[in-house]
């Protein structure tokens, strides 16, 4: 089933309660994919992808000990992607080897084998400000210590929000098949019949 295009967020409500080896890196992440009934949806948002070609639509969550959790859930465009969640401090411990930042840096993250998730994980850290462009540079960033998304986070876990889980039960939006090409038949040549295979 194909996903819904995500309609706008209220930029005024979403704030609201309405290169390691992977085995090192994410314990909390890969427990989290058996765990996701028990998150708490904190906020719904969304931002455009590095190239600005499409838009993302993702979730920032919280388990029962409140450690955050981020998952790209849908994208207006084509392609596929993984809606895993992912563990914040996987994510951090991930970009701790200083810039310069890119999705590279991001792949281990994910047990998907799509190359379009861990870039389009870069453009939410971008839009929650917890990385920035280096000057001149578009897709590689550089670690911002950002001290108001934490605290931003901690706000929206004391007031109990639990936004509605839109992505589940949903898939990928897929690119669209190619068009099958018709032959020419002008181009046949005159008094060759077209023949058939039977079995």
């Amino acid at each position: 089933m194909a996903v819904k295009k995500p309609t706008k967020v209220n930029p005024a409500s979403t704030d609201q309660a309405a290169s390691a080896p992977p085995d090192a890196m994410h314990t909390a992440t890969h427990e989290a994919a058996h765990s996701a009934t028990r998150f708490r949806i904190l906020k719904q948002a969304q931002c455009p992808t590095i190239s600005g070609k499409s838009d993302l639509t993702y979730n920032i969550a919280c388990d029962p000990q409140k450690s955050l959790y981020l998952r790209v859930a849908s994208n207006s465009g084509g392609g596929f992607f993984s809606q895993e969640w992912v563990a914040l401090k996987d994510i951090q411990k991930a970009l701790s080897a200083g810039s310069p930042i890119s999705a590279i840096r991001l792949m281990p993250l994910f047990r998907g084998q799509s190359v379009n998730t861990p870039g389009f994980l870069l453009a939410v850290l971008a839009a929650e400000k917890l990385i920035r462009p280096m000057p001149g540079k578009q897709r590689v960033h550089e670690l911002v210590q950002n001290a108001d998304f934490q605290a931003r986070m901690e706000k929206l876990i004391a007031a109990n929000a639990n936004l509605p889980d839109d992505a589940a039960g949903t898939k990928p939006k897929l690119p669209p098949k190619p068009k099958a090409v018709k032959a020419d038949l002008s181009k046949r040549k005159p008094g060759r019949k077209p023949t058939t295979k039977t079995a």
